[in-house]
């Protein structure tokens, strides 16, 4: 039977965000491209998720809460259910990854400045926070969004001896590592500290493993780096804009991720001054650069319009052929087609209308498609 393709889609929900999400909702994503809604969980602020290792549970972070909830997924519709809500060991989990040996998962807690390793279950149900990180080092000077540490992510590279975690608090990428039995290891002495007010938001490895690029979130910077997987040492050797010569205003990174080939580097630009911003002066932008395959260098960028307001998020889809963009202001889902001489995204169609996207997950079924459900927020009081 052939697979259906399916989109779980996060929102925010809360007031603090001026959210209008409704929860976690279900697309099947038909050939012709076209999303069909299919189930709508209610829950708060579901900011990032991940599969579980086997497949049959959905980790999703409450954002600017303290909890990690586990849905359980039916592996022949694609519906989602709640099964547990367990303790982020800290405030506002913005992210999400699995341990090398996938036997834990690891939260970015950045109100706490901490991230937590959450034990796995053998029914991959959510244990206990079995050990916790805290992060050291001078804030940068925003005077709002950089009182204290605030990691924002946790990527592990290829051979998963070392993970990255960016911290825009502290204008720092931190080198750690996780033990067979979850303790956490923050490497100190491989601490990179970037330009003052930077805000480092996320990196990508190459696929090559040889080489890192970050997006600065504050000063809209992309940075290269090289990476010795060996010693887990980080080495910058670039830092270019990420924005138009033309922007002029105040305008913040996003997300950044690589083609599936190592070719081309692409990040997101919000027009505006922050969080809390409707939009800004200039258009938001997703920004293309070409990678030098030997030295890891960066081309000069070029530039695409959103056509949509605040790019929190974007990926590329199944077949690595456009990038899928979740509009947090413009509540909407958008794909670039990207053009296959140059990488370069092509003008957004819309997919679906949704309030205040911020993460998308894609999964196969080799089914057929969900039949339409949905399912209240009063059935998932318990995620409140």
């Amino acid at each position: 039977m052939q697979a259906t393709e399916l989109a779980y889609v996060g929102s925010r929900t809360s007031v603090l965000r001026e959210g209008r999400g409704s929860g976690l909702e279900v697309f099947e994503i038909r050939p012709d491209g076209h999303w069909l809604p299919r189930q709508t969980v209610g829950m708060d602020n579901p900011s990032f998720m991940v599969m579980s290792p086997g497949g049959s549970q959905l980790y999703v972070a409450h954002g600017d809460g303290n909890q990690i909830s586990a849905l359980e997924l039916d592996p022949t519709t694609g519906r989602i259910d709640y099964r547990d809500t367990v303790d982020a060991g800290g405030v506002n989990p913005v992210h999400l990854a699995l341990s090398p040996d996938q036997r834990f998962l690891l939260v970015a807690n950045h109100n706490s400045g901490t991230v937590a390793s959450i034990r796995i279950l053998p029914d991959e149900s959510l244990g206990p926070v079995v050990d916790m990180l805290s992060f050291e080092g001078e804030t940068g000077p925003h005077r709002r969004d950089q009182n204290s540490s605030k990691p924002h992510q946790i990527v592990f590279d290829a051979t998963g001896g070392y993970a990255l975690v960016p911290d825009k608090g502290l204008d720092s990428v931190f080198t750690i590592s996780v033990n067979g039995d979850g303790a956490l290891t923050w490497h100190q002495e491989k601490t990179v500290r970037l330009r003052e007010m930077s805000g480092p938001r996320h990196v990508v490895f190459s696929p090559s493993n040889n080489f890192v690029y970050s997006i600065q979130e504050f000063l809209s910077t992309v940075t290269s780096y090289s990476w010795d997987a060996a010693t887990g040492t980080l080495t910058p050797i670039q830092s270019l804009t990420s924005l138009p010569d033309t922007v002029t205003g105040d305008s913040r990174g996003a997300e950044i991720v690589i083609s599936a080939d190592g070719r081309y580097l692409y990040v997101s630009n919000r027009s505006g001054p922050g969080d809390h911003s409707p939009g800004g002066d200039f258009p938001d932008t997703i920004g293309t650069y070409n990678i030098d395959p030997a030295t890891g260098r960066l081309s000069a960028g070029r530039w695409t319009e959103t056509e949509g307001i605040r790019p929190r998020f974007f990926c590329l889809d199944t077949d690595a052929t456009s990038l899928l963009v979740a509009h947090e202001r413009g509540h909407s889902i958008a794909s670039h087609s990207l053009d296959p001489a140059t990488g370069t995204p092509g003008p957004a169609v819309f997919r679906a209308a949704t309030g205040s996207p911020v993460a998308i997950l894609r999964h196969h079924i080799p089914t057929a498609p969900l039949a339409e459900q949905r399912t209240s927020a009063a059935d998932h009081a318990t995620n409140r």
